[in-house]
């Protein structure tokens, strides 16, 4: 699958090619066509959240 992610704190952000999970039981797949981000989204990207790992993927609401 193809995912934007932000490889460092104040990094770019970069088209790449993941794998795609096999879902664990009672987990569901669901195809994603366009999606957004959010603010905490954005500090993430910049380096201004404490505590986070890269590369990072974002979007998680």
């Amino acid at each position: 699958m193809r995912a934007v992610q932000v490889p460092r704190a104040g990094g770019p952000f970069e088209l790449v090619e993941r794998d795609i999970p096999e879902p664990q039981p009672g987990w569901v797949r669901v195809k994603v066509d366009a999606c957004g981000i959010c603010h905490s989204d954005s500090l993430i990207k910049e380096g201004l959240w404490p505590g986070i790992q890269y590369p990072r993927v974002p979007g998680h609401e």
